[in-house]
């Protein structure tokens, strides 16, 4: 049968809406709007902007090859396949097929009382969708490895076993979603706690999963933004707004969402600012712009941007007139493009937010304080400001304390016997 040919954007974008229909939640949504950019990514680099019958194998393959080389888990990798196939299944058939791939079907058998528990904790936090499934495969998995602990099928849950589970059987069985497991369990303990099981006395909720460890990301030099500036057609209406963009991005350190939704009226052009108040904390901000900047920002305004009553600067150069969309409109695709077109290197973990990072970095190896470049990027404390300044050993040197106001009296630096200190 002939597939269906569609622009992968347009598809996209219909996964995501079909997606959030089945009553994903808004925090898991992000994580599948993450996976369909870098789909659409990968197809641009492949130059295919629409859906090719290939492109399922090549992504997998793709998928394969970065989890076999460390780069991501085995968990995340699933879930990355189980998107792609999501969105085959929408370009063949027009809808979107949310069961498992066949090799992840319930595998965890527990008895019908275990069942019924399990649909009980489901239907007292009103699990839907995606979230239900996800939650419902944990508790089994709870329920099948007690009933073979205590070789019973009328399970008494206790904090014993809780602990038991979460420290022995998932480590070994079920790596990479830890978090999702102790979700599971805070919801079944809770729910056990609410219908008079007064045995169990550990309070789950203020347990949290470790998290990963700050990830530094190489931020882009500036001959590498000069190269991706210099492949930009200032002829054309795309070609001012990138422009602008960019450079935008890159001397203000602007998150890529608060460029999205920047206004008209956010520009002082006397004072040469920008006030706005941020997306991300709602915290108001406001940064001094370079007039290397304002220029490019005036010129898309005047020569490129549609005369509209649209408030926000930068618009979409296809279709009707409209800004760009602040959650599915990917800027990613925008650097992603550029590097290829100025044989920028793609290291892993580059994106728009790496202009951030560069801005962060300049303004770090310029001798800037922290806290001077915190408030520009508009943190809340230093400690935010870890994964944009590891690269200046200077700036990292002076955060460190000093010892010389601190007594030695042991070890082999204390002048006395080393012999006797050991």
């Amino acid at each position: 049968m002939e597939q269906n040919k569609y622009e992968l954007k347009n598809l996209i974008d219909s996964l995501l809406n079909s997606i959030r229909n089945y009553g994903i939640k808004e925090v898991s949504m992000e994580q599948y709007e993450v996976t369909c950019r870098e789909i659409e990514r990968f197809a641009m680099g492949k130059g295919r902007t629409e859906y090719y019958d290939g492109l399922m194998e090549d992504y997998t393959s793709y998928i394969e090859s970065r989890e076999k080389n460390g780069c991501i888990c085995k968990e995340y990798a699933r879930f990355k396949k189980r998107v792609i196939r999501m969105l085959i299944s929408l370009a063949v058939t027009g809808t979107t097929d949310f069961s498992s791939s066949p090799r992840c079907q319930r595998r965890y058998s527990v008895s019908s009382s275990s069942s019924d528990i399990i649909e009980s904790v489901l239907n007292f936090h009103d699990l839907r969708g995606e979230s239900r499934k996800e939650m419902d495969t944990v508790l089994r998995h709870f329920f099948h490895y007690v009933e073979k602990q205590e070789s019973t099928e009328n399970v008494t849950v206790t904090d014993d076993l809780l602990m038991l589970f979460f420290t022995e059987e998932l480590p070994l069985t079920n790596k990479g979603s830890m978090g999702r497991s102790l979700r599971a369990l805070k919801y079944l303990s809770t729910y056990l706690k609410s219908i008079g099981q007064n045995h169990l006395i550990l309070d789950f909720t203020q347990l949290k999963a470790r998290t990963a460890s700050v990830r530094t990301i190489p931020p882009y030099s500036q001959d590498e933004i000069s190269k991706m500036l210099s492949v930009i057609d200032l002829n054309t209406v795309e070609g001012l707004r990138d422009y602008a963009i960019i450079l935008l991005a890159f001397e203000t350190g602007l998150r890529g969402v608060d460029i999205k939704t920047l206004c008209l009226q956010d520009i002082d052009w006397c004072e040469g600012k920008i006030r706005i108040r941020q997306s991300k904390t709602s915290e108001p901000l406001t940064i001094p712009i370079s007039g290397k900047v304002m220029n490019a920002v005036a010129d898309y305004i005047l020569n490129g941007r549609p005369e509209c009553n649209e408030k926000k600067i930068f618009l979409c150069v296809k279709g009707p007139v409209k800004p760009l969309n602040k959650r599915t409109y990917p800027l990613g695709c925008l650097t992603h493009k550029l590097s290829i077109r100025s044989n920028v290197e793609l290291l892993p973990g580059r994106s728009f937010h790496s202009l951030r990072r560069s801005f962060a970095t300049e303004l770090s190896e310029a001798g800037i304080p922290l806290e001077t470049i915190s408030q520009m990027l508009g943190h809340k404390s230093v400690e935010e400001d870890k994964p944009y300044l590891s690269y200046n050993r200077e700036q990292i040197a002076f955060c460190s304390i000093g010892f010389d106001e601190i007594p030695i009296t042991h070890g082999i630096h204390s002048g006395g016997d080393s012999d006797a200190d050991i």
